[in-house]
Parts: structure tokens; C-alpha cells; sequence
């Protein structure tokens, strides 16, 4: 695809850009009015003779990864021109994309796919998934307040959120670092309409859980309390939650909400809710040596193994490496070609272990991953343990 250029668009090509995501996603995801110029900056293009045939949007983000933090990049409105469809222009722009970000020393890409296969095919992988319940009102009657007060959220009490959210989900990998102008435009609001929002303070006046809800109507003409957020520090603090849910049984039939996909929701509950699993982010490790050096690991585990890593899209996360654990961390270092392994799996496997989505032993058992050595099977299932990924955010 030599007759193609990839660049960061400029406003000379935003109304190819907003004719192409207005077409694919029926809707623009930004008011064209409020439109800045560090937006703008993050707009990317593959241009065919000056015609934009494909374009995305790289979203500079921090994610907590467990016990630390890693720069990463979204990619948000994946779009072709109608007309340049099927002619594997989203690919040349995502390849574009990923080497542009390694230079730049990003290790991760995350991005929701619309649909999992397509993004398959180039390495990125499903790293999390989350439970929704569903339930009447009435069934959270079991839990009872406690002392302390639920105090209506606005926007002098986002440090208590983001206290609340970074303590609560401290250990898993996924969840975004929120800045105050992502608490008030992607979390306080939706489709920039505010949402409603309430904090249980204990006696003390501590802050230790929240909730953030909007009511909706669907087809069926049931109404339905749909909670954006729903976080707490402790299970007093939660059960505080749940009691303000249940006093919502004369303003809603149905209660819905999302919890990470290790979280024992219904082992709280007198009668269990409904629950399905939903599939969230898929992930796409750009550079697997920062990636891996990235993340912290278990303090006690210690020792070295050789894997072999099969990436075809990305050659610099294609071969054997040494993964070398001490002292929480991880020195990783790409072996010469014909080195031996003691295991091997594809970039794909090796996204969802890293991420502790998928346990070593478990991708094993089910011939994800090849092992020579068990010794080198039980060091990566210590390294690599700990909670489920989440995140409950979108963009």
C-alpha cells in the first residue's frame, strides 16, 4: 500500500473526518462547537491522494496495572470511507497507529471492538469481562442502613470519588486514572447530560462508597435504575449502596449494574439476581519488553524462564524471551533466534495472562500454551496472579 500516507489530521480534513464517523456510527461523538485543538491533535488518517479512506482517534490514557501505573493509547472511532471498505485500509491505519505509538514508548492499546474476530486477526485479545446483574428493587431490601448519610455528588466532591474508585479497585489491571475533566465529561455525564450521583459518608464523615445512575425506559416499557458506577472501599459501605437501591422500589422495576467478574455479588444476596457475562475492552500489547517491565508482580516470586512468543503483525514481539522475576518486578530480554523455550504461546495468550485475565495453568489445561517444564508453569502462575481485570468506563 505504498500510495498510501498516514498522518495526524489538521481542520483542513475534519469535515471528511465527521462525513466518515457520521456514516458509520450514524451519530458524531464530539460537538463539533467544542471542538479543540488537543482533540484535534489526536485525530490519525490514511490518505489515498488527499482522500481520507480511513481515520481513528488515539486517546492518551494512564491505567492502573494492579499495583502501578502504565501510559497507554485508546483507539476510538475505527471508521472507513464507504466507498474504500474491504480493502484493507483499517489495517495499514491500525499497523500505522501501533508503530507510531511504540516509538513513542507506549506499551498498550485498548479499544472496544465491534466486533472481536476482526481485531483478532491483527493481536488484539478480550482482557476483561464484567458481570451485570439485574434485579427488583425489592431484593436489596435485606440490607439496612447504617449510621452515616448519603450525600448528593457534584463537582467539588470529585476527589472523594477518585479516592473512593482508586482505592476500591487498587490490584487490578484495566481501570483508567481519572483526571477531573474525565470525572466531569465521561463519568458525571452522559451524551453531556448529567447524572445523578450519591456518596455514603460514615459517622466519621469518611467517604467510603458510591454510586452514579441515570433511570431509562426501554422498549419493553419497563423503567430501569441503570447505575454507571457503582463502588465501595468495604462491604458496610456497599451494603449502604444496596439499601439506597432498595428505596427505589416506587421509582423503578429494575435495577442494573456492572461488577468485575471475580466479584461474589450473589453470595451477598438473600435471593440472587440475574446475571450475565459481558464481554468489555480487548487489549493489544504494542511493545511486550515494556509491557512486561511495566507491571509489578508478587514480591515472593523469584526465578527465571525462557517464552516463546508468536506475534505475525508486530515482528518486535515475535520470538524467545527471558522473563527474570525479583523483587516485584520483571527484566525481560529478547533471546537470539533459535534459543529454546519452556513455553510458548501467541500474543494474544500472552495479553491475557499478562493481564491476569487468563491464569497460565488454566490457558494450559486448555492448550493455549505449550510447556516443556511444569517448574516454568508454576513460576508464571505465581507471577501472574491476581484479581480479574475491570474497568467501567467507555470511549
Amino acid at each position: 500500500m505504498t500510495d498510501a500516507v498516514y498522518r495526524p489530521l489538521t481542520e483542513a480534513d475534519l469535515d471528511q473526518f465527521i462525513a466518515n464517523e457520521m456514516y458509520a456510527f450514524n451519530m458524531l461523538s464530539f460537538d463539533r462547537s467544542q471542538l479543540t485543538t488537543d482533540y484535534i491533535n489526536q485525530l490519525r488518517g490514511l490518505f489515498i491522494a488527499d482522500h481520507l479512506v480511513a481515520q481513528l482517534q488515539c486517546i492518551p490514557l494512564r491505567v492502573m496495572t494492579g499495583g502501578g501505573k502504565a501510559n497507554a493509547v485508546g483507539f476510538a472511532g475505527v471508521a472507513t470511507a464507504p466507498e474504500a471498505r474491504r480493502r484493507g485500509y483499517v489495517a495499514a491505519l491500525l499497523r500505522h497507529a501501533c508503530d507510531e505509538l511504540r516509538t513513542e514508548g507506549v506499551a498498550f492499546n485498548i479499544l472496544h471492538p465491534f466486533k472481536q474476530s476482526f481485531y483478532g486477526r491483527f493481536g488484539w485479545a478480550p482482557f476483561m469481562e464484567r458481570r451485570v446483574y439485574r434485579g427488583a428493587p425489592e431484593l436489596f431490601a435485606a440490607f439496612r442502613h447504617s449510621t452515616g448519610v448519603m450525600e448528593r455528588i457534584d463537582g467539588r466532591r470529585i476527589s472523594d470519588l477518585n479516592a473512593i474508585y482508586t482505592d476500591a479497585l487498587c490490584g487490578r489491571f484495566g481501570p483508567i486514572v481519572r483526571d477531573a475533566n474525565w470525572w466531569e465529561q465521561r463519568v458525571l455525564r452522559k451524551r453531556l447530560q448529567p447524572l445523578h450521583g450519591y456518596i455514603w459518608r460514615d459517622a466519621d464523615g469518611q467517604a467510603r462508597s458510591y454510586l452514579i445512575y441515570h433511570f431509562e425506559t426501554g422498549n419493553d416499557n419497563i423503567k430501569r435504575l441503570i447505575c454507571r458506577e457503582i463502588i465501595a472501599r468495604d462491604p458496610e459501605a456497599r451494603a449502604q449502596l444496596f439499601a439506597f437501591l432498595a428505596n427505589h422500589d416506587s421509582q423503578c422495576a429494575e435495577v442494573v449494574f456492572r461488577a468485575p467478574a471475580d466479584a461474589p455479588v450473589n453470595l451477598l444476596m438473600p435471593d440472587p439476581l440475574r446475571c450475565e457475562v459481558e464481554p468489555h475492552f480487548s487489549l493489544r500489547i504494542i511493545d511486550l519488553v515494556g509491557a512486561l517491565e511495566a507491571l509489578t508482580y508478587p514480591s515472593r516470586v523469584a526465578g527465571r524462564i525462557a517464552i516463546a512468543l508468536n506475534d505475525d503483525w508486530l515482528p518486535n514481539n515475535h520470538g524467545v524471551f527471558t522473563l527474570e522475576f525479583a523483587d516485584g518486578a520483571c527484566r525481560c530480554i529478547c533471546l537470539p533466534d533459535g534459543s529454546t523455550a519452556d513455553l510458548t504461546c501467541n500474543i494474544r495468550v500472552m495479553t491475557q495472562i499478562a493481564t491476569r485475565y487468563l491464569r497460565p495453568r488454566t490457558a494450559a489445561a486448555f492448550g493455549l500454551l505449550s510447556v516443556k517444564h511444569r517448574t516454568a508453569l508454576s513460576l508464571v502462575d505465581q507471577a501472574f496472579a491476581g484479581l480479574a481485570p475491570f474497568n467501567s468506563d467507555f470511549f
